[in-house]
């Protein structure tokens, strides 16, 4: 179709140059480039109507490919979205740890865009202004192949010129690009933490960091916009100049009587043709360098290297009876851009199935690392990891993570519905067992008391909620996972005393049974754990169970009395 198209084109040009030619007297007689048509090439009538009728057919043509273009790209997109967006949350978490939202959420929309702009407009007037110039060359050649050379003589310049051009604006596009998702950055950041930045009333230094990431926009795109005005203008140049060359060259050739009036015309118009061609050429190729330094971008994300995660949809199958047992032999841990400050040294713990073990300490003693590996969201650095008497690294990933629950310290909903945000632990489970799950989380009450009950949206990282719902909504979640293995990550500490001595109770059924490893700052929620170990700077100092470490007089005691001595309850020492 496209190449249709621009046959079409260079049809309704030659009977252009007829129509201009049509009562002239041929110096030359009719030579050159004619058209297989069942026209009178001197009736006025019979060339205008094979021009509307040509013009009809391409405007034709144009719609069926657009149209065309249009469908196949958007297929195209839909699975360069999907595979990207696959590639990005299939990324190990250390992926995350370098990069920021607003850059990875702009591959997925501003680059995106970008390559569909290409592939729907770039790509298509490429090929189109390609066969353009290719097959008007060819009709010059017949009109006048002096005058074709003359006109020739500018491309080689042009095309020079075209791959030095080139070559910066795609950088400059790419870094364009670049400043683009940094601002992009700014603005998800400041919405996500709004209630900080009005707090600390820090709107007027958020808006001065935005604008300096919008002035680096502008500064790149200038530099890239002079140097696609320097290649264009230096394009127009060559291209009027050769056409100047071709006016006094045929000129001269029809005073002469080389060339009739007609072909001199219809040379004249092909010219134009052909030179708006190679003078667009100047734009479509800046566009397709902005198009691949975007397939760039996104490439890198989609080629990068994922966990073994499986995409297939979650089969709802229970856990059975068997929980899983843990062991931690000698582990160690550092984080790669911090290989000099060791996390955790040389750790010994073992979770036997069935058993609640909770970690106690100080902040930064590695007990939410030590939750982060047990997940598999790291590996490791030194020592080994068995999850039922396998390196964890032999299990499958994502059956793995389907035997367990985590309920984090900072919990974030997703921006639907409570029944969606319960649902996340287990898609298919029945609207019963998502009501008995908020039961047990005591989230049953505050659930049925708003006017939507759980078709309630929660809003944008669940911000219609207070911390205690949310957290209340996150534990319901584990509840309904019903998991082999449970990772409680201070997962009381957003609920008021009364909600947590209440919670507690459905966290002691939740948890019996069931493996179970406890991370707490409030010890009084950690008393009836089968043992607690207790870690400073990253090494298990003590373990055993509330009474016997009360009575070894050592940290864990410590831990105690000075909770105590700041308000805690006394329930914690008995």
């Amino acid at each position: 179709l496209i190449t249709l198209s621009g046959v079409l084109t260079l049809v309704v040009t030659r009977l252009w140059g007829q129509l201009g030619g049509v009562g002239v007297d041929a110096q030359a007689g009719r030579t050159g480039f004619e058209l297989p048509l069942p026209i009178d090439a001197g009736d006025l009538k019979s060339i205008g109507t094979a021009i509307f009728a040509v013009l009809i057919i391409q405007s034709a043509l144009s719609f069926i490919r657009i149209w065309l273009f249009g469908e196949i790209t958007t297929r195209m997109l839909k699975a360069l979205r999907e595979d990207a967006f696959a590639g990005m949350i299939t990324q190990p978490m250390a992926f995350f740890d370098t990069r920021r939202v607003g850059d990875l959420g702009s591959r997925i929309a501003a680059d995106i865009e970008a390559i569909r702009d290409t592939f729907t407009t770039v790509l298509a007037e490429l090929v189109r202004q390609t066969i353009i110039i290719g097959g008007g060359l060819l009709a010059l050649m017949t009109f006048s192949w002096q005058l074709t050379l003359w006109m020739l003589g500018s491309l080689p310049v042009a095309i020079l010129a075209a791959m030095f051009f080139g070559r910066f604006i795609r950088t400059m596009s790419k870094q364009t690009q670049q400043a683009v998702a940094e601002s992009n950055t700014i603005v998800s950041e400041t919405l996500t933490g709004i209630v900080s930045v009005k707090a600390f009333a820090r709107e007027a230094y958020e808006l001065t960091r935005y604008r300096h990431r919008v002035e680096a926009v502008r500064g790149i795109a200038l530099k890239t916009a002079l140097w696609r005005g320097a290649f264009a203008s230096f394009i127009i140049v060559m291209i009027f100049g050769a056409i100047t060359l071709v006016l006094f060259q045929g000129a001269t050739m029809l005073q002469s009587g080389e060339l009739s009036s007609e072909q001199f015309f219809s040379f004249l118009l092909m010219t134009g043709l052909v030179a708006g061609s190679i003078g667009g050429l100047a734009n479509i190729f800046g566009d397709l360098q902005r198009g691949f330094g975007a397939i760039e971008e996104v490439m890198d994300l989609v080629e990068a290297e994922r966990e073994a995660i499986s995409l297939d949809d979650e089969k709802d199958e229970r856990p059975g009876e068997a929980r899983l047992s843990v062991q931690f032999k000698g582990v160690g841990f550092h984080y790669p851009n911090r290989a000099d400050v060791e996390v955790l040294k040389g750790i010994d713990l073992e979770l036997n199935a069935g058993e609640t073990v909770a970690l106690v300490g100080g902040s930064g003693a590695g007990k939410s690392t030590i939750a982060t590996l047990l997940t598999a969201f790291r590996a490791p650095t030194s020592g080994s990891l068995l999850v039922d008497g396998k390196p964890i690294a032999e299990h499958g990933l994502t059956a793995l993570r389907r035997r367990m629950a985590l309920v984090p310290q900072e919990v974030i909903l997703f921006g639907g519905t409570i029944e969606e945000n319960i649902r996340y632990g287990r898609p298919k489970a029945s609207e019963a067992e998502v009501k008995k799950a908020a039961e047990d989380a005591l989230a049953l009450e505050f659930i049925e008391g708003f006017p939507e009950g759980f078709e309630t949206l929660v809003g944008e990282r669940g911000v219609q909620l207070s911390g205690g719902q949310r957290q209340r909504i996150a534990l319901a979640r584990a509840f309904l996972r019903d998991p082999d293995l449970l990772i409680l990550d201070e997962a009381t500490s957003a609920l008021d005393a009364a909600s947590e001595n209440a919670i507690q109770v459905a966290l002691d059924r939740l948890m019996k049974g069931r493996t179970s490893l406890v991370i707490a700052h409030r010890l009084s929620t950690v008393r009836s754990a089968d043992r607690i170990a207790v870690l400073e700077s990253g090494r298990i100092v003590e373990i055993g169970t509330h009474t016997e470490l009360m009575k070894t007089g050592g940290r864990y005691q410590e831990l105690v009395e000075h909770q105590l001595d700041n308000g805690g309850s006394k329930t914690v020492r008995e």
